[in-house]
């Protein structure tokens, strides 16, 4: 059983994907992360490295081998090959084929598995169903007998099996929830790292004075449904602030992957990542474990607060006032001091211009136009006459 604690921390590490050049340079080169797809060892390849499959089916075929440990959360394992490791699927279904090498332990939890009689498993095979329980007599002999019910044992297998069954159960709401939320997420997640103490403040004071507020509220009969609709909402924030952190969690890491991912699923991501390292620092530090949980759903609280749900931009844009738009006017044509009257004349305005370039008095022209009106023929012959 000590494989599989190796096999918890190294899930545990997996959410150093938060940090993806811290986990890199930690000696996570060789090893393979998958989210959302399938994955296919080919005959005779060799995978030096753990396996991580979340939401998709493993095919080990002949001849291939993972030399590391290899675990599917989700999905069916097909394995002709060999597994220099452990092997763990939690959901899904395990079928292991005659050329199937197991060098280590077969852990499977709300699955079930197929082994032909020549596939090799050198370790345990771990279910629900081998778990083992004593029976212990109580010195009051509850009964009158001496026979009492069974005990199970406390073992640290089925606290782990619980601990990654709650994270799926937080994995699966944030998948639903982020079909709903999309651009409230966007606000609130703006709000969040765009003014982080703002929202922490607000997040602390709410939590601080709720209580307060809802007892006052649920002494008096008529207020009562009030504070337990504030109660409601106060469990919405939190749970609404969760996924949409998740749903930023989840971009970040399909933008390290160079994926593009629907919304539900980056949700998805996300909260599995969250869930597996908050929860897993309060299992490894106890005393203090909370405290990361508790500052993480108030500075969420307090930015869900903030934009009202998502439905409004904190800070709010302010109002520009309009700038002053000054019509545009044609350019007003300088006239030489040469011809001060210029634009007295009776002239086309082509005329007027071929004058102007060539340095033509107009007083000395007549207009052979309607109404005297010199003309831009008038204006040629004029030059080619002087």
């Amino acid at each position: 059983m000590k494989n599989i604690y190796r096999i918890f921390i190294l899930l545990l590490l997996v959410s150093a994907i938060l940090a993806p050049t811290s986990a890199y340079a930690s000696g996570f080169e060789d090893d393979k992360v998958i989210f959302g797809s399938n994955y296919t060892l080919q005959a005779g390849e060799t995978l030096n490295g753990d396996l991580v499959v979340f939401g998709g089916n493993v095919t080990l075929e002949e001849s291939s081998t993972v030399n590391g440990d290899t675990v599917v959360f989700g999905g069916n394992v097909t394995s002709k090959g060999t597994i220099n490791g452990n092997l763990v699927a939690l959901g899904g279904f395990v079928v292991l084929g005659d050329d199937t090498l197991i060098q280590g332990d077969l852990t499977v939890v709300g699955s079930s598995f197929e082994q032909s009689p020549g596939a090799v498993i050198t370790g345990n095979i771990v279910t629900e169903e081998n778990i083992p329980f004593e029976f212990e007599l109580p010195e009051n002999g509850l009964l009158g007998g001496d026979f009492s019910l069974p005990r199970f044992k406390q073992l640290p297998f089925v606290s782990t099996s619980w601990f990654f069954i709650r994270i799926l159960i937080w994995t699966g709401l944030a998948v639903l929830i982020g079909l709903f939320i999309q651009d409230q997420a966007a606000v609130i997640n703006q709000s969040a790292f765009g003014e982080p103490v703002m929202s922490f403040v607000v997040g602390l004071g709410i939590v601080v004075l709720a209580p307060f507020v809802f007892l006052a509220l649920l002494v008096t009969i008529l207020l009562s449904p009030v504070s337990l609709v504030g109660i409601f909402a106060l469990i919405a924030a939190w749970v609404l602030g969760l996924v949409s952190l998740s749903i930023e969690v989840g971009r970040k890491l399909a933008q390290a992957l160079n994926k593009t991912l629907p919304v539900p699923l980056l949700a998805g991501m996300g909260m599995f990542i969250l869930t597996l390292f908050f929860n897993g620092f309060s299992h490894v530090v106890p005393c203090v474990g909370w405290l990361p949980k508790f500052i993480l759903g108030i500075w969420v609280i307090g930015a869900v607060i903030l934009t009202r749900f998502g439905t409004s931009a904190y800070p709010e844009a302010k109002d520009q006032p309009a700038e002053e738009v000054i019509p545009e006017t044609s350019p007003i044509r300088a006239i030489p001091e040469a011809f001060p009257g210029i634009d007295e004349f009776n002239a086309t305005k082509a005329a007027l211009d071929l004058a102007e370039t060539e340095g033509l008095d107009l007083s000395t022209i007549s207009g052979s136009g309607a109404g005297g009106r010199i003309t831009l023929n008038d204006v040629r012959k004029a030059i080619k006459n002087r």
